[in-house]
């Protein structure tokens, strides 16, 4: 996990598509991280001396704005070279709790050879009502070498109300998708799930406030449509 100040200070700021700036995430930790600072600074588990960095964060208008360069020097022992990271986030909120952002992340030096590494997104989360949402985003990075299979999306709706609750995920992640400041746990997948809840609350039974019954199903198979995983789930509580 990360412990360095400098990047803790305001990391909300860059979290994307729903998911936070550690490799857990959402969608079940599959979904990518786009920038993820542990990447800074590190290379092979040796610690890569930093040589000048900044960052600014803050409001404008409706805007929240993040911006982050941070230079790094060799490192002989890992083979490290001296790389320029570079990230970009913007979001503007709409309505009450609803908002549509951009991210750009950007490494000087790629780690699979020449060339440079670019990541670009566009990401949405909306709230309808009290206890229906919807979060999405599309990315896409631009590596040399690698042509296809360089995107990612996502779908997700969840309506989590008091008696009932239905969440659907839809997760694509191409086996070229190389975000080179983020995380990506699982590549070459398309993930698609399913949640329903019902929760009833017994009138008759003062001892109890709650029951509730929930079936959930994962299926997850490669861009080429294999079967990967399949995790079918219940649960009964009260």
């Amino acid at each position: 996990p990360e412990k360095r100040e400098f990047f803790l200070e305001n990391q909300g700021t860059f979290a994307f598509g729903g998911a936070g700036t550690g490799p857990s995430g959402a969608v079940g930790g599959d979904a990518p991280i786009l920038f993820y600072s542990r990447r800074i600074g590190l290379n092979e588990g040796r610690a890569v001396p930093i040589d000048v960095g900044g960052r600014l964060t803050g409001r404008v208008g409706a805007f929240s704005v993040g911006v982050l360069n941070i230079q790094t020097a060799d490192e002989p022992v890992s083979g490290g070279q001296a790389t320029n990271f570079s990230v970009v986030r913007v979001k503007r909120d709409l309505l009450r709790r609803s908002s549509v952002g951009a991210i750009f992340t950007g490494r000087s030096v790629s780690t699979l050879g020449a060339g440079s590494n670019q990541t670009y997104g566009v990401d949405g989360t909306f709230a309808f009502y009290d206890h229906l949402s919807i979060n999405t985003f599309w990315a896409k990075t631009q590596t040399a070498g690698l042509s296809s299979g360089d995107t990612s999306y996502l779908g997700q709706l969840d309506y989590d109300g008091d008696r009932y609750g239905v969440r659907l995920d839809r997760l694509s992640i191409g086996e070229g998708f190389n975000p080179e400041v983020g995380f990506v746990r699982r590549r070459d997948i398309r993930r698609s799930f399913g949640e329903l809840r019902f929760s009833p609350r017994p009138q008759s039974i003062a001892a109890i406030r709650k029951f509730s019954w929930t079936g959930s199903l994962a299926y997850v198979e490669n861009t080429a449509g294999r079967l990967e995983t399949r995790d079918l789930s219940g649960e009964f509580s009260m």
